[in-house]
């Protein structure tokens, strides 16, 4: 990853985890499967006793704190991202008496890590951001045992594709399908197979049946607000229009019921060696 791209991802969009949490937020109260994402993707973790395990852009930890409950004592745990900011949330949100859980900065193209280190390498939404993933992959597959898996989630082309025509539909201007059309065109459902395929000899595709029924305007707006500087000098909404914006949801909402809408797509891939 270049320096510039680096330094955007740590000091911009992902300084902290104040942006991820708008997203997550939306996600979590208005999904409508209510078995949520996080239990969903430790369900697909599978590996009986003893496993090292290896989470690449983990952010604010989400995952281990909604499966606290659940971790294994005889897992160990190195959670990373590529934001030391991300990270210090992340060891707040998770760190505890008796958990085996490391935090560690990490690029995934670069991986300070041995050879044959891990039983499981998760991916969780974060290829996407990857500049190099042939190299990150194959980083991947060094440090995963032979008989280890990998597991990198991402979304479907159409994820989400109301939002992106009700903020076009706002603003033409708006940069939404440059910077997130750009995204998942990078690694997603539809695409990244074949990419896996190139690295890893057996991929196959888990889908998470969801979408949004929304019917707080403010959950949207600070949704989109939270992708400004997702890809750099990109402006998704402008934050001096976010009041005429609600007021755009709002109509748009009272048209459809009360409630808006917004259809998902996402999955894992689960890759052997």
């Amino acid at each position: 990853m270049t320096e510039e791209s680096k330094n955007r991802l740590q000091h911009n969009q992902y300084a902290n985890s104040g942006k991820f949490n708008a997203r997550i937020y939306l996600h979590q109260t208005f999904g409508t499967n209510k078995y949520p994402w996080p239990l969903w993707v430790f369900d697909q973790l599978f590996q009986a006793g003893p496993a090292s395990v290896l989470e690449l852009g983990g952010g604010n930890g989400l995952l281990w704190m909604a499966n606290a409950s659940r971790l294994p004592e005889q897992w160990d745990i190195t959670v990373t991202d590529i934001s030391p900011g991300m990270l210090q949330d992340a060891e707040k949100n998770v760190a505890g008496p008796g958990k085996k859980i490391r935090f560690e900065v990490a690029d995934a193209e670069q991986l300070q890590y041995g050879d044959a280190a891990f039983d499981i390498v998760i991916a969780n939404h974060m290829l996407y951001h990857v500049e190099n993933r042939k190299k990150a992959l194959l980083e991947i597959k060094r440090v995963l045992k032979p008989e280890g898996t990998f597991y990198a989630s991402t979304v479907g082309g159409r994820n989400m594709v109301e939002l992106k025509e009700m903020i076009l539909a706002f603003d033409p201007d708006s940069q939404y399908e440059k910077v997130l059309g750009t995204l998942e065109s990078q690694f997603s459902l539809d695409n990244g197979q074949d990419q896996l395929l190139e690295v890893f000899g057996d991929v196959r595709l888990a889908l998470y049946d969801d979408a949004l029924s929304v019917t707080d305007s403010e959950a949207i707006v600070q949704y989109v607000l939270s992708l400004n500087g997702m890809d750099s000098g990109r402006t998704i909404l402008d934050p001096g229009r976010a009041d005429e914006f609600k007021q755009f949801i709002d109509a748009k909402m009272a048209q459809a019921g009360g409630k808006l809408h917004i259809s998902k797509g996402s999955g894992m891939f689960i890759c052997k060696p």
